[in-house]
C-alpha cells in the first residue's frame, strides 16, 4: 500500500510540475542573505524545471556565483485555507544550457510561455536547468512526502 501511495505522489507531483507557470526561486545574495523572486517555469521534456532568466537580475548574478537554489512551485486550491494547496520544494544547482540543449528546450519553454519570445530573441536572457537535489512534496495538510529527485523526471 505504501508504494501505491507513494506511486500516487509522484504522478500528482509531475503534473503539478507539468502544468505549473511560475514559481518562487531562492537564491543566496553575495552576503548571504536569501532573495526569492518570482520566475516562469517550463519544463524540459524529462520533466526537469526550465527557466529562461536575464543576465542582470539579481537571481541570475547569485546563481552565476552561487549555484544553489530552492524552487517553489505552488498548486491552486479550492477552499478558503491556502494551506490546502499543493506545492513542491525543490532544492538543487541551477545549470546554464548548452546550445544543444537550448535547440530542445526552447520550443517547450516558449509553448508554455508565448510572450517570453522578445526574452529569447533580443534580450540577454539564457535558459537554464534545475537539477534538483531534494523534493519536498505536500498535497495539503497533513499530506507531506519526501520524493527523490528522479521521482520528478519522466524519461528522457
Amino acid at each position: 500500500m505504501a508504494s501505491t501511495e507513494k506511486k500516487e505522489s509522484i504522478d500528482a507531483a509531475r503534473k503539478l510540475m507539468a502544468q505549473t507557470r511560475s514559481g518562487a526561486l531562492g537564491s543566496i545574495n553575495k552576503d548571504g542573505s536569501p532573495l526569492v523572486t518570482l520566475v516562469a517555469v517550463a519544463t524540459m521534456a524529462d520533466g526537469a524545471p526550465l527557466l529562461l532568466l536575464s543576465k542582470i537580475a539579481a537571481h541570475t548574478q547569485n546563481i552565476l556565483r552561487e549555484p544553489r537554489v530552492s524552487l517553489l512551485i505552488e498548486g491552486t486550491n479550492e477552499g478558503p485555507d491556502p494551506m490546502t494547496a499543493p506545492r513542491l520544494s525543490l532544492s538543487g544547482k541551477i545549470v546554464a544550457l548548452d546550445d544543444t540543449a537550448i535547440a530542445h528546450a526552447k520550443a517547450r519553454f516558449l509553448e508554455k510561455h508565448p510572450g517570453s519570445e522578445p526574452y529569447d530573441t533580443e534580450l540577454d536572457f539564457n535558459y537554464y536547468r534545475l537539477a534538483t537535489g531534494s523534493v519536498r512534496f505536500n498535497q495539503g495538510f497533513g499530506r507531506f512526502r519526501k520524493l527523490g529527485p528522479s521521482d520528478l523526471l519522466t524519461g528522457p
